[in-house]
């Protein structure tokens, strides 16, 4: 599948989450930088943690994603984050959006160029 293609089928995923949420119940995740963790917890307590897309990321309350949040930290101490799940799905719809931009560009360019160029 083109990378074009691809861009456009990830905008449409996450779109359709967005619409699937309620929006009457905010949800968070915990977030380091632009990195989303899934936890496995164990009698309800995080034990371990991976990076997962924003759509699998453990989903929880605010008070437990801050108390999460705050106990995490990476090598170089750069402390996590609770955030809203709507707003980091929006976060990556703009990051995807714009990548799709920037190829559509790209490839524009390079249609115009004279064709002893290319």
């Amino acid at each position: 599948m083109p990378l074009a293609a691809q861009l456009r089928q990830q905008i449409a995923d996450t779109e359709a989450v967005l619409r699937s949420l309620d929006p009457r119940q905010t949800q968070f995740i915990v977030m380091q930088g632009d990195k989303a963790f899934q936890f496995e917890m164990s009698n309800r307590k995080p034990t371990a943690a991976k990076v997962v897309e924003f759509e699998l990321a453990t989903r929880f309350i605010e008070a437990d994603a801050k108390m999460i949040a705050g106990a995490l930290k990476n090598s170089q101490g750069e402390v996590a984050r609770a955030v809203a799940l709507p707003a980091a799905l929006k976060m990556q719809l703009a990051k995807q959006q714009a990548a799709l931009l920037k190829l559509e560009q790209a490839i524009s360019v390079i249609q115009w160029l004279p064709k002893t160029t290319r």
